[in-house]
């Protein structure tokens, strides 16, 4: 266990993260949500046109506010202790874990500290975080040096049509794996013109898939930019 250089405890927890963590059979793995209201303070404008969520709410938006609301309470109560019980009780698979399916892990300086708490009290789960953050240096220069103290997380930046070449290039630079959405053509990196992974999940349809992934978002050896593919 690394030595920590945040005070991770400040709270009893009143809402527990096991009761709204949910399994995802696309994706073969459980996964938290928060609501994209409170959350999505990064996206672009692409993203209210692109995003899959937006099928959701169209066909079950009278179940999914009220659920945004538990998710939110949980994820702010953050109770990881109770999250790796829960965790460790489960048949189904624990080895990966997504934040988020829905809404952003890292809207702000405070969820570090709420994911830093994840990954400290789960150390069996690996944790893949899709992120916008990056888009806000202050925040993103806070969010890259979490996976130096935890072995335990894959963050990869989110990126759509709307990238421009400068983010590109920053990826590069970075060393940052990138998930790609938005564009079924575009299967290179814009800037090393480096083949894309394709996801096997999206474009091969292998449902449950991205449990046992090894050459896409769970990559560690080298620089990776996934491709999914539209639906």
């Amino acid at each position: 266990m690394v030595k920590l250089i945040v005070n991770l405890d400040t709270h009893k927890p009143r809402h527990k993260l096991a009761d709204v963590m949910r399994w995802t059979k696309d994706i073969g793995m459980f996964t938290l949500d928060r609501s994209r209201e409170d959350s999505c303070i990064h996206k672009p404008d692409c993203c209210d046109a692109t995003c899959f969520n937006n099928k959701l709410e169209k066909a079950f938006g009278h179940a999914i506010e009220p659920k945004d609301i538990k998710n939110d309470d949980a994820w702010y109560d953050n109770d990881t202790k109770g999250l790796a019980k829960a965790l460790s009780r489960k048949r189904n698979q624990i080895s990966r874990v997504r934040l988020m399916s829905r809404g952003e892990a890292f809207k702000d300086m405070a969820d570090t500290t709420r994911v830093m708490r994840i990954l400290r009290d789960n150390p069996n789960s690996i944790f893949w975080i899709p992120t916008r953050a990056w888009r806000d240096k202050e925040l993103w220069d806070k969010i890259k040096d979490i996976p130096k103290l935890f072995d335990n997380v894959r963050i990869l930046w989110s990126f759509d049509p709307s990238n421009s070449t400068a983010d590109w290039k920053l990826s590069v630079d970075s060393g940052q794996s990138v998930m790609f959405y938005g564009d079924d053509e575009l299967l290179s990196d814009p800037v090393t013109k480096e083949r894309m992974f394709k996801c096997p999940k999206t474009h091969k349809k292998l449902d449950g898939h991205c449990n046992i992934c090894k050459g896409g978002c769970f990559r560690m050896d080298k620089r990776v930019i996934v491709h999914l593919k539209q639906h």
